[in-house]
């Protein structure tokens, strides 16, 4: 057995999903399926191949990577993932992330969480199945200018919000023209729920 087909099985038997796992190493989300059904790249990184076999409790050997004595191992964090209603794709309820690669995008891992992106509102930044990591926001987080999750009736989808200081109010803006925008609300009328930190881009 190739450490490709290793690598998938071990996918389908935990269902998983490439995007997942690609994602969980820090990568693209179409970079394990390029891996398994492309061949692209040739080899995985030792150090990717490290941290897929403490994911998946197996010997790093078992998927190309080299015999050592020790396993280096990796702090991981579960990070919930935030329904995003009109994804034909099932969605997972949380996903685990390397704790490291985390702590490098923000100093507060505990308070993040995973949007995918439904629709089309803020194309061309955002693509319908691209994902978002947001830092959930706390009482005394100010705003600023720039992309922020926020909680509508039903859903909670990603728009661009833009400060009026001098009259305290904020502009909740769609990049899609195409799309309605809304100008000049108070800011107690939106619900903020985190500001977006890292956006992952779909790979066709």
């Amino acid at each position: 057995m190739t450490p490709r087909q290793a690598l998938d099985d071990l996918i389908r038997e935990r269902e998983e999903t490439y995007a997942a796992v690609s994602r969980l190493l820090g990568r693209n989300s179409a970079y394990i399926q390029q891996y398994i059904k492309r061949g692209t790249p040739a080899r995985l990184d030792q150090s990717d191949i490290a941290q897929l076999a403490l994911h998946f409790d197996v010997p790093a050997k078992l998927l190309g990577g080299k015999e050592s004595s020790s396993t280096p191992r990796r702090s991981v964090i579960t990070v919930p993932v935030i329904e995003a209603k009109g994804l034909e794709i099932p969605q997972e309820r949380s996903r685990i992330v390397d704790e490291a690669w985390l702590r490098r995008l923000c100093n507060r891992p505990a308070g993040l969480a995973i949007l995918p992106i439904a629709g089309e509102a803020m194309q061309p930044t955002l693509q319908n199945g691209d994902e978002v990591i947001i830092q959930r926001l706390r009482s005394h987080d100010a705003l600023h200018d720039g992309l922020y999750a926020v909680r509508g009736s039903s859903e909670t989808f990603v728009r661009r919000i833009a400060l009026d200081p001098t009259k305290n109010r904020i502009s909740v803006l769609t990049d899609h023209p195409a799309y309605p925008s809304w100008n000049g609300v108070q800011r107690k009328a939106i619900n903020v729920v985190g500001r977006v930190i890292w956006i992952g881009s779909q790979v066709s």
